[in-house]
């Protein structure tokens, strides 16, 4: 009798709890044992947590985030507030000293700026306002003439690839930056109650900051990471997962096909309504994808696609449909990025080939108010047909796209699914996360109504209200 007390010794016993479950008992970061009612008398804890009568949620698993740029904003100019021209330009106006060497600003969601209005600010530092979706910039005529692209880009706006010109004319981020707004970016999303993130596009610097803290063990978020950019593909030529005790999966690339909506760079079946002849910008080739698709493969990455417009996942679906079997590309659980605008005949192709829908149902709120300008009325049944891609068995995770969106997934309630067993199935984790099970993870979430009262991660508290 002893021996069998001794053998449900654990680590630490989460008690007095509401709702499907009361108690929850870890060991080594692992659910040991769980349920209704009171723990059982003879469970010997080492330590004790009152949970005070409030519910036990698993752990959010946010499917897209941009880790480093939503620590990043808390050191930068947003003037995602402005609310007219004129306002953005006396914020820019007093944000200019004698000793400023040059200005950039985010965020911005208003209408289409002038190269006019920029240089009303400064003709002689640069200036980069950054849209809202981070995939457009307006600048002045100053930084035009550095960057010898005046002729090229007369109106100041650059979008998508036309951005890498102003690379080396943007300030260099040192280490200690990065992992200031890594941390800040793990405070947010753990007060929220998300335990794991999938951080789309990460790059070689702020991964290599990352697993400094993760070695150093500062880092409680559990992260998969899809790379991008050749320093980060050529560091990690094969997938490396569950590293530092299931901390840190790298086992994706990132792929963008596309841009974005609201700067006209996503890719449509037929032209925008409000820029006739216009349907979006490519970003691959045919050529280029099949060659990353096939090494991709080889290396056993997940492949993850940024397909914002139809036309997009259209043609990544031909390609597939021509060049590769669908067995292989459904072993590597390829992922569709946003879908916003899509055409249903692709989802019979999308299961064939076992595509995994992440979605980011904020966008399809955000972006309402002026979407039908864009679009026209007869193409709105195609934006966030997420219901459908249910109905026809295509697996869906969630996302917010923060800081792009708000994080909290209780904003979108309605998918709440996609950000728990969705999340944990696109990052190959269905086995460990994703439902409060015995043998998973130890990550969970404590909520009274509507706030997080505390976030647990591998049995250990690391938020608490």
């Amino acid at each position: 009798m002893m021996q069998a007390c001794w053998e449900l010794l654990i680590d630490t016993l989460f008690y007095n709890g509401k709702g499907r479950i009361h108690w929850l008992a870890s060991s080594r970061g692992w659910i040991q044992d769980l349920g209704t009612g009171k723990p059982p008398k003879h469970l010997l804890a080492k330590k004790k947590i009152n949970l005070e009568g409030h519910e036990i949620f698993p752990g959010w698993i946010d499917s897209h985030v941009h880790l480093y740029l939503l620590g990043s904003k808390k050191y930068e100019l947003d003037v995602g507030f402005c609310s007219s021209q004129d306002e953005l330009l006396e914020i820019l106006k007093g944000e200019v000293t004698p000793k400023t060497s040059g200005l950039e600003v985010c965020g911005w969601k208003g209408s289409e700026l002038s190269l006019f209005l920029l240089d009303q600010v400064s003709s002689c530092i640069p200036i980069i306002v950054r849209r809202v979706d981070e995939h457009a910039v307006w600048v002045n005529t100053c930084l035009l003439k550095k960057a010898n692209i005046l002729k090229k880009y007369p109106t100041g706006f650059l979008a998508d690839k036309a951005m890498k010109h102003l690379e080396p004319f943007r300030p260099k981020v040192s280490p200690h930056e990065i992992e200031a707004a890594l941390m800040e970016a793990e405070i947010q999303l753990l007060s929220d109650g998300i335990t794991s993130v999938h951080d789309m596009a990460t790059e070689l610097l702020p991964l290599k900051t990352l697993i400094t803290l993760m070695q150093q063990k500062k880092m409680n978020l559990r992260v998969s990471c899809a790379l991008y950019g050749k320093e980060a593909c050529n560091a990690f030529p094969k997938p490396q997962v569950n590293l530092f005790n299931h901390h840190l999966n790298i086992r994706a690339k990132k792929i963008f096909i596309d841009g974005a909506l609201g700067s006209r760079g996503a890719w449509l079946s037929s032209p925008y309504e409000d820029s006739p002849g216009h349907c979006g910008t490519p970003l691959s080739t045919e050529k280029e994808l099949v060659s990353t698709i096939r090494k991709a493969l080889q290396n056993q990455f997940q492949l993850i696609f940024h397909v914002l417009g139809d036309q997009a996942s259209i043609f990544v679906l031909e390609i597939l449909n021509t060049y590769f079997s669908p067995k292989e590309v459904r072993d590597r659980r390829f992922r569709f990025e946003h879908l916003e605008v899509c055409h249903p005949k692709v989802l019979p192709l999308m299961k064939k080939f076992g595509i995994i829908a992440s979605v980011q149902p904020w966008h399809i709120v955000s972006d309402r108010p002026w979407l039908e300008k864009r679009l026209g009325k007869k193409r709105m049944n195609t934006v966030g047909i997420f219901d459908k891609m249910k109905k026809k068995g295509i697996p869906l995770c969630g996302g917010s796209d923060t800081p792009i969106e708000p994080h909290d997934p209780r904003l979108v309630k309605k998918f709440v699914h996609f950000y728990t067993v969705g999340g944990a199935y696109a990052e190959f984790s269905e086995d460990t996360k994703g439902t409060l099970e015995i043998g998973k993870l130890a990550d969970f979430s404590v909520r009274s109504k509507e706030k997080t009262e505390m976030t647990v991660v591998g049995g250990e508290v690391v938020y608490a209200r």
